[in-house]
């Protein structure tokens, strides 16, 4: 009985310092696996949206001052309405204007003009947009009090530059020398521009 007692204490302190030895030089049961980390999935990427199209038809209207070639005449005032269509960089266009000026000596000259005009726009960025403009078309002069009115061939060169203001809008400041057959005339202009 002794025997089996000093045999099984023995075996106790034996596997003991067996298993106290693999720990101890670190070969212990390797701990459980950890679950893998879960992937972050990237975004998909960003497809940027197509460029809006600049072609279509537009109007416009301005508004200015009418400064006379000739000595004796007031600088007065213009009007004009346009309906074009932009193919971009090229516009072109059918403008209706009205031109009024008031003579020193009394009495007035005004003008009705039927154009046809185009365009070259030339795109700088940040939405400014150069342009030269050249017309063809006609003008019907009216002197009060001679009466001496009639039709004539009228055109003019001009420049510019044209401000984005909203997707659909451009802010026009520009310049036009105009030139009927009778005298001529320097026209500063402000305004509009909707593309449909």
């Amino acid at each position: 009985m002794k025997k089996t007692a000093k045999i099984t204490t023995l075996a106790m302190a034996l596997f003991a310092g067996i298993g106290g030895t693999a720990f101890g030089n670190g070969t212990e049961a390797p701990p459980p696996e950890r679950a893998p980390e879960p992937v972050m999935q990237q975004p998909a990427a960003m497809t940027p949206a197509p460029a809006k199209s600049t072609t279509g038809w537009y109007v416009s209207g301005d508004v200015g001052a009418a400064i006379w070639g000739k000595s004796g005449v007031k600088t007065g005032y213009v009007l004009n309405g346009a309906v074009g269509y932009n193919f971009d960089p090229v516009r072109v266009e059918a403008e209706i204007g009205y031109q009024g000026n008031e003579r020193d000596y009394g009495g007035d000259m005004h003008f009705w003009t039927y154009m046809a005009n185009a365009y070259y726009d030339f795109d700088a960025g940040s939405g400014m947009l150069p342009y030269l403009t050249v017309g063809l078309g006609g003008a019907d002069g009216h002197n009060v009090p001679v009466s001496n009115n009639k039709t004539e061939f009228a055109w003019k060169l001009g420049t510019g530059i044209g401000f984005k203001v909203a997707d659909n809008t451009t802010f026009d400041l520009g310049y036009r020398y105009f030139k009927p057959d009778n005298g001529d005339s320097h026209n500063i202009i402000a305004g509009l521009r909707y593309q449909f």
